[in-house]
């Protein structure tokens, strides 16, 4: 009995050897592709920095200095569809990670069956060895099955699963970076409107008081009607400026509002932003060499990488002999009187090899369309990389670009003020007409206006420089430190 086992597995590793000689995976595509590392992005002069900065903290935004700005965020993180929808992706990747998983262990299961039937006497069976009339039968079985897995093919999907769970967790650090930036931004711009609102103010206060001073001079015998009446047409488009800069104020906490999960009238709610100076902020030293490892787009885009290398494993795994061990043992009797008794133990146990020799080409093209999607992924993982190192060299210049320009703005805002203050003595005086007075103010909005734009742009793009960091994300390793191969 012995020798006869042994001769049967023998048999049976013999017969695998020569299905695997009869397999083979296309030889006509091209190279695969190898994803981009941070050392072939030419980026030390965009990213050259004189006063190197820290990357930013996970929780940079709590330490703005405006209590309200916190909480939207803090509400945002908790209520917004898209964070829901990335943690409900995050479970299903864990789900589908589990799946993947179970054919590495064997699986059980019990069988059992009860039934009643009569079998014919004229079924090519003498009568005599017919069992007689209705008779029941019983079985009651365990089975036990194994995958071998020889190829690697269940290891390659669940590694493909475990990669695919990785990128969903780093899809919700990406989701989180977006959404804070997105409300920090909208944010920053409610700022600018409550001091445009200031400035339009003004200006209704300004062109009103002007259009008095014309009215008294107009009495008093020193002006003329067109110029009343120009006065009056200044006033009016000034309110008409105000409201509209309050119909944006009203829009914007509406989007606020929108971006942290809840309705219009949540917005009503936001006072008055109370932010305080944007932090001039640089770039690491590093920058050039470590951004890959501080993105979560990248590292979702790594391991979906990873994830197509693994598919591409088992689709190479399909070619090769499916080996699985199966095993069943139980007890089976005609008359359920017997099922129990030792003569009713019945069983079976062996392996079974299986390979498609013939498929009409559905393996070649399976792992054609494998090898196709890892490509695609390495090239979508390639684009993300260049975007990012644009993305920090942008912010990085609009943000430098900024501060020279508010600086000149300030400056041409106290020019403006005082020369205001000059036209408005000496129209008083009789010395200038309202048409002198009209375009120095008109400069004086522009300048007010002027000014509180670049503030927010400052702010603005010092936030756009800390989301194109990261934000506070970080990976142990980086990204780029070894390449997937399919």
């Amino acid at each position: 009995m012995k020798r006869a086992r042994t001769s049967f597995l023998f048999r049976t590793a013999a017969l695998a050897a020569l299905l695997v000689g009869a397999c083979a995976t296309p030889r006509d595509l091209p190279p695969a592709g190898v994803p981009r590392g941070a050392e072939t992005i030419a980026s030390t002069q965009s990213l050259s920095t004189t006063l190197p900065a820290a990357w930013p903290d996970r929780d940079l935004w709590r330490m703005g200095g405006d209590a309200q700005l916190a909480a939207l965020i803090a509400e945002g993180l908790q209520s917004s569809p898209d964070m829901v929808a990335a943690l409900a992706r995050l479970r299903a990747a864990e789900g589908m990670a589990q799946v993947a998983g179970a054919p590495l262990l064997p699986g059980a299961g019990l069988q059992g069956a009860a039934t009643l039937d009569k079998q014919s006497y004229n079924n090519g069976f003498p009568k005599a060895f017919v069992p007689q009339g209705w008779n029941d039968r019983g079985r009651l079985a365990a089975a036990l099955g194994w995958d071998i897995d020889l190829w690697g093919r269940n290891r390659a999907g669940l590694a493909a699963a475990v990669s695919e769970r990785r990128a969903a967790e780093h899809e919700i650090s990406q989701a989180r970076l977006l959404l804070i930036s997105a409300i920090a931004l909208a944010y920053a711009d409610l700022e600018r409107l409550f001091a445009e609102r200031d400035v339009r103010q003004a200006t209704v206060t300004m062109r009103e008081t002007g259009a008095r001073l014309v009215a008294q001079r107009l009495r008093a015998g020193l002006d003329m009607r067109g110029s009343l009446r120009l006065a009056e047409s200044q006033s009016a488009t000034a309110r008409a400026d105000l409201a509209a800069t309050e119909e944006a104020l009203l829009l914007r906490r509406h989007q606020i509002a929108a971006l942290i999960g809840a309705g219009p009238d949540r917005g009503l709610a936001i006072a008055r932003p109370q932010l305080p100076p944007p932090v001039l902020r640089e770039v690491p030293a590093d920058a050039s060499t470590a951004l890959v490892a501080h993105r979560p787009d990248i590292a979702m885009a790594r391991e979906r990488v990873e994830a197509e290398a693994s598919r591409v494993k088992a689709a190479r795994a399909d070619f090769y002999p499916a080996i699985r061990l199966d095993a069943l043992a139980g007890f089976q009797s005609l008359g359920l009187d017997l099922l129990m008794k030792r003569d009713s133990l019945a069983g079976n146990v062996g392996p079974a090899i299986s390979l498609p020799l013939f498929q009409g080409g559905a393996l070649q093209g399976r792992y054609r369309v494998a090898r196709s999607r890892f490509d695609a992924a390495v090239a979508d993982y390639d684009r993300t990389v260049i975007a990012a190192y644009q993305q920090v060299a942008d912010a990085l210049a609009s943000r430098r670009a900024a501060a020279e320009r508010l600086a000149e703005a300030r400056a041409a805002l106290t020019a403006a003020e005082d020369a205001h203050a000059l036209a408005r003595k000496r129209y008083a005086a009789g010395l200038s007409t309202y048409l002198d007075v009209l375009a120095v103010e008109d400069r004086l909005l522009q300048a007010r206006l002027g000014a509180s734009s670049l503030e927010a742009v400052n702010r603005s793009a010092a936030v756009a420089l800390v989301r194109a960091l990261g934000g506070g994300f970080s990976i142990d390793s980086a990204p780029d430190a070894g390449n997937p191969q399919p």
